[in-house]
């Protein structure tokens, strides 16, 4: 960050709103270019798994204005000269896979891209969970744009990076997630912290953790069913392994 004065909070306010103002359009392009490498991904090992594309579902977005000002209010309104100084999800992806065993094997082929640069330790929420029963796999990625620039009366383009968050989780988890952030991320937000719900929401996502499990058996007692209906000839089937 560049030396300057401490700002107050309005002018910490207008710096964020500068910032959203001359860089939103480029966000939501770096977004949408996340969203093309992951999908990339997606399909190539979709295909390597014989599993239909949909198996793995792609969306990204980019925080808002309004939620990076709640980011700085939580944190006490510290000083940045830009916003991703203090966050690294002001452009987040989320990866919903049918079966838990591919939340592993698709965060395994984004580390091997050559398009996206994995920066620090993975964090394994599938296999440790917090404590409310949260799972998920988050990591973040580097993703090189072409950045457009005025120099002098010339433009040009710069080779630029971003960090993004990538969440990776099953269709259940994903579910539970939402309807949870809902009441559960909030109330932490604003100070409810409450063990006994906690441990209520942990073991619901204990019994979804058991329904992922039981949608294997599921798949793989199909593909069993499969091969021994087409035994020689050509099939199409969950997985080919």
């Amino acid at each position: 960050m560049k030396d300057e004065k401490n700002l107050t909070k309005e002018e910490l306010k207008e710096r964020a709103i500068r910032f959203y103002n001359r860089y939103g359009s480029d966000l939501e392009q770096i977004s949408e270019l996340l969203k093309i490498r992951l999908t990339q991904l997606s399909l190539a090992y979709t295909l390597k798994n014989n599993l239909p594309p949909e198996a793995i579902k792609i969306s990204t977005r980019v925080k808002t204005l309004s939620s990076f000002l709640k980011k700085l209010e939580k944190k006490g309104w510290p000083q940045f000269y830009y916003p991703t100084e203090l966050v690294q999800d002001l452009i987040g992806a989320r990866v919903v896979c049918w079966f838990v065993d591919d939340c592993v094997g698709i965060k395994s082929f984004i580390s091997s891209s050559k398009h996206l640069q994995i920066k620090g330790e993975v964090e394994d929420y599938i296999t440790n969970p917090k404590p409310s029963g949260y799972r998920s796999i988050h990591l973040l990625a580097e993703v090189g744009y072409d950045s457009v620039q005025r120099k002098n009366s010339d433009v040009i383009i710069m080779s630029e990076d971003m960090v993004c968050e990538i969440q990776i989780r099953t269709k259940l988890q994903d579910a539970w997630g939402d309807v949870t952030h809902e009441f559960h991320y909030k109330a932490k937000n604003a100070g409810v912290d409450n063990k006994v719900y906690e441990q209520i929401l942990s073991q619901i996502s204990d019994r979804l953790a058991n329904e992922d499990k039981s949608m294997l058996t599921l798949r793989d007692a199909y593909q069993e069913l499969a091969d021994d209906k087409t035994k020689n000839s050509t099939r199409e089937g969950f997985r080919d392994e």
